[in-house]
Formats: C-alpha cells, sequence, structure tokens
C-alpha cells in the first residue's frame, strides 16, 4: 500500500512497499526544447534491475505492436541505464555477464562513460550513447587489440579527440570509490 511521507502540493513524495520513493520535486527537464515537470524515482538496486527487465519486455513486445502515433515506441534506453545503475549500487546480474576475452569493464565505468558521453556528445540519442558504450567495453574484452578498437571506435563516433579520451578513460578506469561492487553487463 502506498503512503504519503508528506503533504506539501509543491513538493509531493509518495513512498511504496519496498521502499520506493515517487516524488514530485519541482524540477523540470527539458525536452525538445520546452521545459517539463519531472517525476523522480527512486529505487533500490534489486528492483531497478526488476524494473529494467519489465521495460527491455515491454519494448520487445512493443515492436510487434507498432503503431505509428505513439511518441516513445521502447524503453531500451531507460532499461540498459537502469540495468546499469544497479549494477554499479552492488546488485548481483542474475545471470553472467559474456565474456569473449579475460577483460569485464565493470556497469559503474559504463555508466561513467555513458555519462560523459551524454554530457560532451548531445547529437547522439541515448540509446547511441549506450551503444557505443556497450560495443566499445566489448571491444576492451578481446584479448588481442582490444584497446586500440575500442578507442579507435570512440575516435570515430566522438566528435573531437579529448571527448574520445574521456569516454576511452572512464572506460579503463577503476572508479576511486572503494565501494564499488559493480559487475560487467553482458555486451
Amino acid at each position: 500500500m502506498a503512503e504519503a511521507t508528506q503533504f506539501n502540493p509543491d513538493r509531493l513524495r509518495v513512498a511504496l512497499d519496498h521502499g520506493e520513493e515517487v516524488e514530485l520535486d519541482g524540477g523540470t527537464l527539458v525536452v525538445d526544447g520546452a521545459e517539463c515537470p519531472s517525476v523522480v524515482l527512486r529505487l533500490t538496486p534489486w528492483r531497478a534491475r526488476s524494473v529494467a527487465r519489465v521495460l527491455e519486455e515491454w519494448s520487445a513486445v512493443s515492436r510487434v505492436f507498432h503503431r505509428a502515433p505513439r511518441a516513445v515506441l521502447t524503453e531500451v534506453e531507460l532499461s540498459r541505464t537502469l540495468d546499469l545503475a544497479a549494477s554499479a549500487l552492488g546488485d548481483p546480474e542474475p545471470s553472467v555477464p559474456l565474456v569473449r576475452g579475460d577483460r569485464v569493464v565493470p556497469s559503474r565505468q559504463r555508466l561513467d562513460a555513458v555519462a560523459m558521453l551524454t554530457e560532451r556528445e548531445s547529437r547522439l540519442s541515448a540509446l547511441q550513447r549506450l551503444a557505443l558504450v556497450d560495443a566499445a567495453a566489448s571491444w576492451l574484452s578481446e584479448p588481442n587489440g582490444g584497446e586500440q578498437l575500442a578507442h579507435a571506435l570512440l575516435g570515430a563516433a566522438c566528435t573531437t579527440e579529448v571527448t574520445a579520451e574521456h569516454v576511452y578513460l572512464a572506460l579503463i578506469t577503476p572508479p576511486d570509490n572503494s565501494d564499488d561492487h559493480s559487475e560487467g553487463l553482458p555486451s
């Protein structure tokens, strides 16, 4: 049963049964050049993974029943990002990550790289940023020349070499945070 934790029409917060919170915090997002009110959703890592799986399944089903007037056909970007965030916070991946070589890029580093692209490459869609990071992380797992191939891919996709370097460094540099328990996601 949902329970309101406070009543303030300008800043409404509702706590759900499993610790989730839905909040109208007064913040806004810019969508297609126009400001829109935002909704904040706070989830535990395991719940974020659960929501990510639901969105992934919804995306698969929605491709079957595509209807042109819908603004958002799939939720792949949100699903993959929630999955990365859950892993970065230590929620174990239910399946063993696909490892082609001897290296798996942890989810936290992948999430950092996506954030770097979001900040520096606004021309790329969310799905393109996720795909680019997943592909570069996959190349990094290759034992023979994978580092060069990952770097070349980032260099080809980024508008500046500096951005490519920053994203590459985000992928290969372990976070300073010692309590990061993230595992790599399958590529």
